[in-house]
Protein backbone atom coordinates (compact mmCIF):
# COMPACT_ATOMS: atom_id res chain seq x y z
CA UNK A 1 0.00 0.00 0.00
CA UNK A 2 1.31 3.23 -1.10
CA UNK A 3 1.38 5.44 2.25
CA UNK A 4 1.03 9.45 2.41
CA UNK A 5 2.99 11.75 4.16
CA UNK A 6 0.96 11.76 7.24
CA UNK A 7 0.68 7.94 7.41
CA UNK A 8 4.32 7.68 6.93
CA UNK A 9 4.48 9.95 10.05
CA UNK A 10 1.68 8.43 12.56
CA UNK A 11 3.95 4.95 11.19
CA UNK A 12 7.75 6.70 12.85
CA UNK A 13 5.59 7.88 15.78
CA UNK A 14 3.72 5.15 17.17
CA UNK A 15 7.25 3.69 18.46
CA UNK A 16 7.16 6.88 20.73
CA UNK A 17 4.11 7.49 22.45
CA UNK A 18 2.86 4.84 25.17
CA UNK A 19 -0.64 3.93 26.04
CA UNK A 20 -2.60 2.46 29.09
CA UNK A 21 -0.91 0.62 32.09
CA UNK A 22 2.55 0.11 30.40
CA UNK A 23 4.47 1.87 32.85
CA UNK A 24 6.18 3.84 29.95
CA UNK A 25 6.47 7.13 30.10
CA UNK A 26 4.18 9.14 27.41
CA UNK A 27 6.32 11.54 25.44
CA UNK A 28 3.76 13.94 24.67
CA UNK A 29 2.06 14.04 27.96
CA UNK A 30 4.47 16.86 29.75
CA UNK A 31 5.52 18.66 26.83
CA UNK A 32 4.81 22.69 27.35
CA UNK A 33 1.66 23.84 25.05
CA UNK A 34 3.77 26.52 24.08
CA UNK A 35 6.50 24.20 22.29
CA UNK A 36 3.32 22.70 20.03
CA UNK A 37 2.64 26.20 19.21
CA UNK A 38 6.00 26.99 17.22
CA UNK A 39 5.77 23.60 15.75
CA UNK A 40 2.81 24.54 13.94
CA UNK A 41 4.91 27.11 11.72
CA UNK A 42 6.79 25.52 8.34
CA UNK A 43 9.59 28.05 8.90
CA UNK A 44 10.02 26.75 12.02
CA UNK A 45 9.62 23.39 11.86
CA UNK A 46 12.49 23.81 8.98
CA UNK A 47 14.82 25.70 11.05
CA UNK A 48 14.78 23.28 13.85
CA UNK A 49 15.31 20.08 11.14
CA UNK A 50 18.42 22.43 9.83
CA UNK A 51 20.04 22.46 13.19
CA UNK A 52 19.40 19.21 14.12
CA UNK A 53 21.28 18.09 11.35
CA UNK A 54 24.36 20.30 11.70
CA UNK A 55 27.33 19.94 13.62
CA UNK A 56 27.10 20.63 16.94
CA UNK A 57 23.26 21.43 16.40
CA UNK A 58 24.32 25.34 15.78
CA UNK A 59 24.20 27.01 12.39
CA UNK A 60 24.66 30.81 11.31
CA UNK A 61 22.46 33.17 10.72
CA UNK A 62 23.37 33.07 6.59
CA UNK A 63 23.90 29.34 7.14
CA UNK A 64 19.92 29.08 7.70
CA UNK A 65 18.61 31.74 5.62
CA UNK A 66 21.34 30.57 2.36
CA UNK A 67 19.77 26.61 3.38
CA UNK A 68 15.85 27.97 3.24
CA UNK A 69 16.08 30.00 0.52
CA UNK A 70 17.38 25.94 -1.72
CA UNK A 71 14.34 24.71 0.01
CA UNK A 72 11.97 27.56 -1.12
CA UNK A 73 9.84 26.80 -4.40
CA UNK A 74 9.22 30.54 -5.06
CA UNK A 75 9.63 32.73 -8.13
CA UNK A 76 10.90 35.78 -6.09
CA UNK A 77 14.03 36.73 -7.10
CA UNK A 78 17.56 35.04 -5.13
CA UNK A 79 17.84 38.26 -3.46
CA UNK A 80 14.78 39.21 -2.59
CA UNK A 81 13.61 36.24 -1.31
CA UNK A 82 17.00 35.73 0.78
CA UNK A 83 16.07 39.17 2.36
CA UNK A 84 12.03 38.34 3.00
CA UNK A 85 13.68 35.14 4.71
CA UNK A 86 16.69 36.39 6.68
CA UNK A 87 14.40 39.55 8.17
CA UNK A 88 11.58 36.72 9.42
CA UNK A 89 14.42 34.58 10.86
CA UNK A 90 15.90 37.59 13.11
CA UNK A 91 12.14 38.61 13.78
CA UNK A 92 10.44 36.43 14.21
CA UNK A 93 11.22 32.30 14.31
CA UNK A 94 14.80 32.60 16.05
CA UNK A 95 13.83 34.91 18.92
CA UNK A 96 10.27 32.69 19.54
CA UNK A 97 12.19 29.46 19.25
CA UNK A 98 14.74 31.03 21.52
CA UNK A 99 12.05 31.99 24.37
CA UNK A 100 10.16 28.55 24.12
CA UNK A 101 14.12 27.04 25.13
CA UNK A 102 13.92 25.45 21.94
CA UNK A 103 17.05 27.42 20.84
CA UNK A 104 19.91 29.58 22.07
CA UNK A 105 19.92 32.21 19.53
CA UNK A 106 22.51 34.83 19.68
CA UNK A 107 21.82 38.08 17.50
CA UNK A 108 25.42 39.35 17.26
CA UNK A 109 24.95 42.20 14.69
CA UNK A 110 22.32 40.24 12.91
CA UNK A 111 19.84 43.26 13.01
CA UNK A 112 22.44 45.43 12.11
CA UNK A 113 23.05 43.64 9.03
CA UNK A 114 19.02 43.17 7.96
CA UNK A 115 18.73 46.83 8.14
CA UNK A 116 21.57 46.79 5.85
CA UNK A 117 20.50 44.65 3.20
CA UNK A 118 17.11 46.67 3.34
CA UNK A 119 19.17 49.57 1.83
CA UNK A 120 20.41 46.99 -0.62
CA UNK A 121 16.60 45.51 -1.88
CA UNK A 122 16.94 47.46 -5.23
CA UNK A 123 19.37 45.38 -6.48
CA UNK A 124 18.29 41.49 -5.84
CA UNK A 125 21.72 39.96 -7.37
CA UNK A 126 23.77 42.40 -5.32
CA UNK A 127 21.97 41.80 -2.14
CA UNK A 128 22.26 38.10 -2.72
CA UNK A 129 26.01 37.75 -3.14
CA UNK A 130 26.91 40.34 -0.29
CA UNK A 131 23.95 38.40 2.40
CA UNK A 132 26.32 34.64 0.99
CA UNK A 133 29.29 36.44 2.14
CA UNK A 134 28.42 37.43 5.55
CA UNK A 135 30.71 35.81 7.94
CA UNK A 136 29.45 33.30 10.98
CA UNK A 137 29.84 36.48 13.38
CA UNK A 138 25.70 37.92 12.35
CA UNK A 139 24.34 35.74 14.81
CA UNK A 140 24.13 32.09 15.48
CA UNK A 141 21.46 29.23 16.82
CA UNK A 142 22.00 26.33 18.68
CA UNK A 143 19.16 23.65 19.26
CA UNK A 144 19.57 22.71 23.23
CA UNK A 145 16.26 21.05 23.25
CA UNK A 146 14.66 18.29 21.47
CA UNK A 147 11.12 19.26 20.22
CA UNK A 148 8.09 16.93 21.50
CA UNK A 149 8.08 16.02 17.66
CA UNK A 150 11.15 14.98 15.54
CA UNK A 151 10.75 18.21 12.93
CA UNK A 152 12.43 16.16 10.47
CA UNK A 153 9.35 13.53 10.46
CA UNK A 154 7.18 16.24 10.28
CA UNK A 155 8.97 17.50 7.20
CA UNK A 156 7.42 14.41 5.96
CA UNK A 157 4.11 16.65 5.54
CA UNK A 158 6.26 18.99 2.76
CA UNK A 159 6.67 16.42 0.67
CA UNK A 160 3.05 16.70 -0.72
CA UNK A 161 3.62 19.75 -2.66
CA UNK A 162 -0.10 21.03 -1.95
CA UNK A 163 1.00 24.12 -0.81
CA UNK A 164 -0.90 23.51 2.45
CA UNK A 165 1.79 22.73 5.04
CA UNK A 166 0.49 25.61 7.40
CA UNK A 167 -2.80 24.09 7.28
CA UNK A 168 -1.52 20.69 7.82
CA UNK A 169 0.63 21.43 10.70
CA UNK A 170 -2.26 23.60 12.40
CA UNK A 171 -4.41 21.20 12.09
CA UNK A 172 -2.15 18.21 13.44
CA UNK A 173 0.23 19.25 15.83
CA UNK A 174 -1.54 19.53 18.98
CA UNK A 175 -1.40 17.35 22.06
CA UNK A 176 -4.44 15.54 21.84
CA UNK A 177 -4.46 15.10 18.10
CA UNK A 178 -1.50 13.37 17.71
CA UNK A 179 -2.44 10.71 20.71
CA UNK A 180 -6.31 10.36 19.73
CA UNK A 181 -4.27 9.90 16.08
CA UNK A 182 -2.13 7.05 17.17
CA UNK A 183 -4.57 5.75 19.13
CA UNK A 184 -6.55 5.27 15.77
CA UNK A 185 -3.94 3.90 14.04
CA UNK A 186 -3.10 1.48 16.04
CA UNK A 187 -6.49 -0.12 16.79
CA UNK A 188 -6.37 -0.32 12.97
CA UNK A 189 -10.19 -1.19 12.81
CA UNK A 190 -13.38 1.76 12.78
CA UNK A 191 -14.44 2.41 16.38
CA UNK A 192 -17.50 4.51 17.38
CA UNK A 193 -17.18 8.25 18.43
CA UNK A 194 -17.95 7.19 22.29
CA UNK A 195 -15.62 4.59 22.10
CA UNK A 196 -13.00 6.89 21.21
CA UNK A 197 -13.90 9.82 24.12
CA UNK A 198 -14.06 6.90 26.63
CA UNK A 199 -10.47 5.99 25.38
CA UNK A 200 -9.72 10.10 25.80
CA UNK A 201 -10.93 10.34 29.28
CA UNK A 202 -9.58 7.17 30.87
CA UNK A 203 -6.47 5.90 28.92
CA UNK A 204 -4.80 9.04 26.47
CA UNK A 205 -2.36 11.20 29.11
CA UNK A 206 -4.54 14.54 27.42
CA UNK A 207 -7.43 16.07 27.25
CA UNK A 208 -10.86 16.10 29.41
CA UNK A 209 -11.38 12.69 31.72
CA UNK A 210 -15.12 12.85 31.21
CA UNK A 211 -16.38 11.37 28.60
CA UNK A 212 -19.12 13.43 27.70
CA UNK A 213 -16.52 16.12 27.75
CA UNK A 214 -14.50 14.28 25.22
CA UNK A 215 -17.46 13.81 23.13
CA UNK A 216 -18.06 17.43 22.58
CA UNK A 217 -14.33 18.04 21.81
CA UNK A 218 -14.15 15.28 19.86
CA UNK A 219 -17.61 16.44 17.75
CA UNK A 220 -16.83 19.70 17.37
CA UNK A 221 -13.11 20.22 17.59
CA UNK A 222 -10.65 17.28 16.79
CA UNK A 223 -12.42 14.98 14.51
CA UNK A 224 -13.62 17.65 12.05
CA UNK A 225 -10.03 19.11 12.22
CA UNK A 226 -8.18 15.74 11.61
CA UNK A 227 -10.95 14.84 8.81
CA UNK A 228 -10.36 18.22 6.76
CA UNK A 229 -6.48 17.18 5.99
CA UNK A 230 -7.25 13.66 5.27
CA UNK A 231 -6.15 12.35 8.38
CA UNK A 232 -8.70 10.12 9.44
CA UNK A 233 -12.24 8.77 8.29
CA UNK A 234 -14.67 10.47 9.98
CA UNK A 235 -18.52 9.14 9.71
CA UNK A 236 -20.30 12.50 11.20
CA UNK A 237 -23.86 10.49 10.43
CA UNK A 238 -22.85 7.10 11.56
CA UNK A 239 -20.72 8.67 14.30
CA UNK A 240 -17.48 6.06 12.87
CA UNK A 241 -14.13 6.88 13.29
CA UNK A 242 -11.07 5.07 11.09
CA UNK A 243 -7.50 5.09 10.15
CA UNK A 244 -7.08 6.79 7.26
CA UNK A 245 -7.28 4.96 3.79
CA UNK A 246 -6.43 8.43 1.69
CA UNK A 247 -3.20 8.74 -0.18
CA UNK A 248 -3.20 12.42 -0.15
CA UNK A 249 -3.51 14.37 3.10
CA UNK A 250 -4.95 17.33 1.90
CA UNK A 251 -7.97 17.43 -0.52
Amino acid sequence: MCLSPLQRLFRVMSSDVHFGDTGEPDSLATVPPEHYDVLRHPRSVRVLSLLSAADDCTCTLSELTTALVEQASADASTGRLRHEIRIDLVHHHLPRLDAHGLVDWSPANADADTDADADADADADANANANANVDSDDGTATLIEEPPISPDILSLLFETGSGAEETLLDRLVHPVRLELLEYVENADETMSVDELATALATTLSVGPTDAYEATIELHHNHLPALAEIGAIEYDREAQQVAPSTSSTPVR
